[in-house]
């Protein structure tokens, strides 16, 4: 009877590599999405109306500790050179008529159109301010390539 021997090399290499993969994939997929954040908040502060600049300098990318990042614009507790609180972020974006124009590829409409519906008056005052957008179609469109960023990450 005809005996064989199998003798793997670099396993132990293998295994290595495989207990270290969550950990790398984290750091590295936690670089993409904080570096796409600085790049939203970029790109949006060059589409955002400016009156004052207020609005403008209050767009900032921070990243979390669980290796997320998040974009905020317009604080509430913050005033501008006039005065005024810097919160009127939503309404810049969505506008102040009755529909948000929102057409994005990747985020949820639905859930965006009900998150713009709060910010429209309850109809006492005429003020029908376009939209103009800067912040959720600047996300939109960089979503996209960062998923591929994190899809194409090596180990």
């Amino acid at each position: 009877m005809a005996r064989f021997r199998i003798e793997i090399l670099g396993l132990e290499f293998v295994k290595k590599k495989l207990e270290e993969a969550p950990e790398i994939l984290f750091k590295k997929a936690s670089a993409i999405i904080y570096e796409t954040a600085v790049e939203i908040e970029n790109k949006a502060k060059n589409k955002v109306a400016v009156d004052t600049g207020a609005l403008r300098s209050s767009i900032r990318a921070t990243k979390l500790s669980n290796g997320s990042a998040m974009i905020k614009a317009g604080l509430s507790n913050v005033t501008n050179s006039k005065g005024h609180l810097i919160n009127y972020a939503p309404f810049v974006e969505f506008g102040t008529g009755k529909k948000p124009n929102l057409a994005y590829k990747i985020l949820d409409n639905s859930a965006l159109t009900i998150y713009a519906g709060t910010f429209k008056g309850k109809g006492m005052r005429k003020s029908n301010k376009a939209s103009k957008p800067y912040l959720f179609n600047t996300t939109d469109e960089l979503l996209v390539k960062m998923v591929e960023r994190i899809k194409n990450i090596k180990i």
